[in-house]
């Protein structure tokens, strides 16, 4: 089911502790909480999951929620100013500026953003259903890194303070030290002077004077060593508490990257229907703040070897000191490279000679002034078995001998945002010259199954260049195709990495239990259709994969059953191209009806005719996936047919599919709302009830001052591309006997077809009730609309769009020029479906 937040924030603001969680995780900066409080009701009803933040293809709808929410906080600022209520308006003032500033070129980040904060919410609600405390497990681990991060803040300020007073204690021995040779050159200087005096010279020197000063460099030589030692002892502590910072940054680190690395594995899983990753600003303040306590002790570390070169207290070396700045380096470097991730992936099925895009970001760069450095990123492309090993031994030689030239654009210079305090590259309008080579194995893959990952380089410059940090980033794995045809078999591909590779390995099974494949499908139909499928329907799949099986969860599901190789039984498809098509149906001509559950989906043809039969309402139907063909759907129903004797019977049938392309030429609501014999949508549900809102739903094209609706746009269409569309094939009509010769093949009808109305017999479609006409009777079909659109009266009626809006049965003129009424279009038989249709529609 489509995902629901109505009344959300009311049980968020009822429940303990949560609210207070929530601002401390997921709100902030980054989507004010105040912004979430005033405008909660619009935000629970917009449909986030329709957009993907990860599909530039999204932009434009990620666009319009943006500027939807601008202009509504705009609005109820002015509101407020006027109302006199200085406070609230101020406040929504600042929220429309941030939101602004931070996403007014970033309406993606904006909808991932919101996205993570309700689903967040969520959660935690969710959680908070299961456990009393307000505390829940999902933020354990973020707790313990937010005390790590401020332990490790306190520890480096603490140390800085050591460090100080170790300086403070060395110049202090130094003093001592001077002190101590003046004290020694004074005994030198009178031990001269007395052995200089000859016989009968009074003394200028005596004994005990020399022994008094002997006395006082003693007792200072005794307090400099004993100050020394203390020093060498204090030294050695500061080590020590150094070395149990660095182990909490470590600690802290690997916390951190775990965090970091669920993201990444939500990211990978979004792609194929998952829940979408919150933005990493949360991650970057973790990164910041531990670069910023790392670098912190590296300059503590400086500073005590500066200490010790000033000073040698002690002639070995300090190899605690020196395993100090290997630590530090070390963690430092693994926290920029970790820290490099690609922030928005490119999409998983790239065509060569198109241009493609993708993002990465630095997390910890700002803290470093990595910002005020030039970094230059270059992208890579690399068959996966050789991206594989770079995911634990970074391999830039390699990269370095690759050509670089297959991809065009493909160096960016990171930029620093200051407004949202991002350093990133974004990558808009890379190109892929040519298809990169195989890698390793694969020659016996097809092109649609062979996987390849964008590389992303760059190096860092810490300090003053003394250290130099190459980092890599390796975006998920994508298929690289030449020719659009290659396109769905690619997708199946990047639907099974998506949902059964191990991320951190970039490897995937080769075979899964149908309850994991099950799950898969699941999701994809929520990401795509933005509902997902019922137990009933994913078992009717289960029997097209396993026919003539019991069901069972455990089921094998090998990959080569669902990757193009093998056509389910008694098919000239394949199962992913038959759940493809399907999902791409929906997704583009019956979303809607689909998110409220008018369309039954995968049902089985016994499967409808059962729950058809058990109802006792007459002319009840059902929409569900046709078997026999793919990315086509068909209407099952019931009726009463008078029999012999007006005794009546119960029948059951099926109308011939309607395929994505006559649901183009008429949309399926309009067809259903034709048919006059389809009147209760199963189980009890009035037609027009279910309908009513998709019968308004009319794309639209503007020429001049002349505004043309979507069915009169398809004739025109079928006119300019020489197609034969009847007035029945774009009203919806079923075929009488689709195996005759000039019959309906997809969607467009022969003109030498005709129509009985007489009571239709099992696997025949009524058309009695379609036209109108009394059982029993006999009319030809309408001529075709190629004919229609010969006649000039026709062709301006059609293109004029006021006419259209006010047809009387009287008559009409067209610039002196009188043109025929309703009722005269209507002789001849069949052609008053057409004027119904135009007339109903405008």
């Amino acid at each position: 089911m489509a995902m629901t937040y109505k009344g959300q924030w009311l049980r968020v603001q009822a429940a303990p502790g949560i609210g207070r969680q929530l601002q401390e995780e997921v709100y902030g900066d980054v989507f004010p909480v105040e912004a979430r409080h005033y405008f909660s009701e619009w935000i629970e009803d917009q449909n986030w999951g329709q957009v993907n933040p990860e599909d530039l293809s999204d932009a434009v709808a990620a666009q319009d929620l943006l500027a939807a929410f601008l202009t509504m906080a705009a609005e109820k600022t002015r509101q407020c100013d006027e109302k006199g209520d200085f406070m609230a308006g101020l406040q929504l003032d600042k929220i429309h500026k941030s939101m602004m500033t931070r996403y007014g070129d970033r309406p993606l980040d904006f909808v991932r953003a919101v996205h993570h904060g309700l689903t967040t919410e969520q959660k935690l609600l969710k959680a908070g259903e299961s456990s009393s405390s307000p505390v829940m497990a999902l933020s354990h681990r973020r707790i313990a890194i937010e005390q790590a991060l401020q332990q490790a803040s306190t520890a480096v300020e603490q140390m800085k303070q050591d460090v100080m007073a170790l300086q403070e204690k060395q110049e202090s021995i130094v003093t001592q030290t001077n002190e101590l040779y003046k004290i020694r050159v004074s005994v030198r200087n009178m031990t001269e002077a007395l052995n200089a005096q000859g016989p009968g010279i009074r003394a200028a020197v005596s004994q005990q004077q020399i022994a008094a000063v002997k006395s006082h460099e003693t007792q200072t030589e005794g307090q400099l060593y004993s100050n020394v030692n203390i020093h060498v002892t204090a030294r050695r502590h500061v080590y020590q508490n150094g070395a149990e910072l660095l182990h909490l940054c470590s600690n802290a680190l690997a916390t951190i990257l775990e965090e970091l690395g669920d993201w990444q594995f939500a990211q990978y899983k979004a792609r194929g229907g998952g829940a979408l990753p919150g933005p990493l600003d949360i991650l970057q303040t973790w990164c910041e703040s531990l670069a910023d306590t790392l670098w912190g002790c590296r300059r503590q570390v400086q500073q005590l070897q500066h200490l010790k070169s000033q000073v040698p207290v002690t002639r070995e070396d300090d190899p605690e000191l020196m395993e100090l700045d290997e630590t530090c380096r070390r963690l430092l470097a693994q926290l920029i490279s970790k820290s490099f991730v690609v922030e928005r992936q490119p999409q998983q099925v790239i065509k060569t000679q198109t241009r493609f895009g993708a993002s990465v970001r630095m997390l910890a760069g700002r803290k470093l002034s990595l910002h005020l450095t030039h970094i230059e990123v270059q992208a890579h492309i690399l068959p996966i078995q050789q991206a594989r090993p770079m995911l634990t031994e970074p391999n830039f030689a390699l990269l370095a001998a690759s050509s670089r030239s297959e991809i065009k654009n493909n160096v960016k210079i990171m930029a620093y945002n200051s407004s949202t305090e991002v350093l990133g590259a974004d990558f808009t309008s890379m190109i892929l010259h040519k298809r990169p080579r195989r890698g390793g194995s694969a020659a016996d893959s097809s092109v649609a199954e062979e996987k390849f990952c964008l590389v992303f380089t760059a190096k860092c410059m810490l300090g003053n260049g003394d250290i130099e940090i190459p980092v890599m980033a390796i975006s998920c794995p994508l298929v690289v195709i030449v020719h659009g045809t290659q396109s769905v078999a690619s997708e199946a591909t990047m639907f099974w990495d998506s949902a059964f590779a191990d991320t951190r390995t970039l490897s995937h099974r080769d075979a899964v239990e149908w309850g994991e494949m099950a799950a898969a499908i699941n999701l994809y139909f929520n990401k795509t259709c933005g509902r997902g499928l019922d137990e009933g329907q994913l078992r009717c799949i289960f029997n097209k994969a396993y026919p003539g099986q019991e069901y069972s969860e455990s089921a094998v599901f090998p990959i080569s059953k669902f990757h193009n190789k093998e056509n389910l039984e008694g098919r000239r498809f394949t199962f992913w191209s038959w759940i493809h098509s399907a999902a791409e149906l929906i997704k583009k001509h019956a979303r809607g009806m689909w998110g409220k559950g008018l369309i039954a989906g995968f049902l089985s043809r016994e499967q409808a005719e059962e729950k058809l039969s058990f109802l006792q309402a007459q002319d009840t139907f059902l929409i569900r996936f046709s078997e026999s063909m793919e990315g086509a759907v068909t209407v099952a129903y019931s009726e009463v047919v008078m029999g012999e004797g007006g005794a009546g019977r119960r029948q059951l049938d099926h109308l011939m599919p309607w395929t994505a392309h006559d649901l183009a030429v008429l949309p399926l609501a309009r067809r259903v709302r034709n048919l006059h014999f389809l009147q209760v949508l199963y189980p009890n549900t009035p037609k027009n009830s279910a309908f009513q809102s998709f019968y308004l739903e009319s794309p639209t094209a503007t020429i001049g001052d002349t505004t043309y609706t979507d069915t009169i746009l398809n004739i025109l269409r079928a006119q300019r591309d020489g197609g034969s569309s009847t007035a029945s094939s774009v009203a919806g009509l079923p075929d009488s006997n689709p195996s005759t010769p000039g019959s309906v093949i997809d969607g467009v009808q022969s003109p030498a077809s005709s129509l009985q109305t007489s009571p239709p017999s099992m696997g025949q479609s009524p058309m009695a009730t379609a036209n109108g006409v009394s059982p029993g009777s006999t009319m030809q079909l309408p001529m075709p609309m190629a004919s229609l659109l010969d006649d000039p009266t026709v062709i301006s009626l059609l293109t004029q769009h006021s006419l259209l809006n006010g047809l009387s049965p009287t008559g009409n003129s067209l610039n002196g020029v009188t043109l025929p009424s309703i009722d005269e279009l209507s002789q001849g038989g069949g052609i008053e479906d057409i004027v119904d249709l135009w007339a109903d529609m405008n």
